[in-house]
């Protein structure tokens, strides 16, 4: 009898142990996808947010004259160092605004797809539409927090002061 109650109880803080409340990279990653590149849209910004399993990339189209450029940002999330965010008044409404501060890379593509510049930039962030609510943000830094984290990323402790 004591062999057999030692078994159960042993499956039972191995079926505990195995259960997991956090998401993994995979599903952090979905979850981005779908809930910020439709919040990041807006009349004023033409943006691209995608992320995959290494890195995010962002980009911009600004039209120049007659030419199209594109500004580009991309990261790994292990590069990413902070994420925070401010709420900004643009065009004379407030939006809200995660910013990312790490080792970042800045590429401008100009109309042909060649890259005509690149550089290294050390912050880059994410503009939201108006009607984003500030408990959407919140989750948002929070998602990309916990997937820089599984990274790897040595993000700065907020909590020390």
């Amino acid at each position: 009898m004591g062999t057999l109650l030692k078994i159960i109880c042993l499956l039972l803080c191995l079926g505990f142990a195995t259960e997991s409340k956090g998401q993994t990279v995979e599903q952090t990653i979905e979850w981005l996808n779908s809930k910020i590149p439709s919040l990041c849209i807006s009349e004023d910004f033409g943006k691209t947010i995608k992320f995959n399993d290494e890195l995010c990339m962002k980009a911009s189209q600004l039209v120049v004259g007659d030419k199209r450029i594109i500004q580009s940002h991309s990261f790994n999330y292990i590069d990413i160092k902070s994420v925070s965010y401010i709420q900004e008044e643009i065009k004379g409404q407030p939006h809200y605004v995660i910013k990312l501060t790490g080792n970042f890379n800045e590429n401008e593509i100009g109309y042909n797809g060649e890259i005509i510049n690149s550089k290294k930039i050390r912050v880059t962030d994410f503009t939201f539409n108006p009607s984003v609510q500030k408990e959407e943000i919140i989750k948002i830094v929070k998602a990309l927090k916990h997937i820089a984290s599984l990274k790897g990323a040595k993000l700065v402790n907020d909590d020390l002061f």
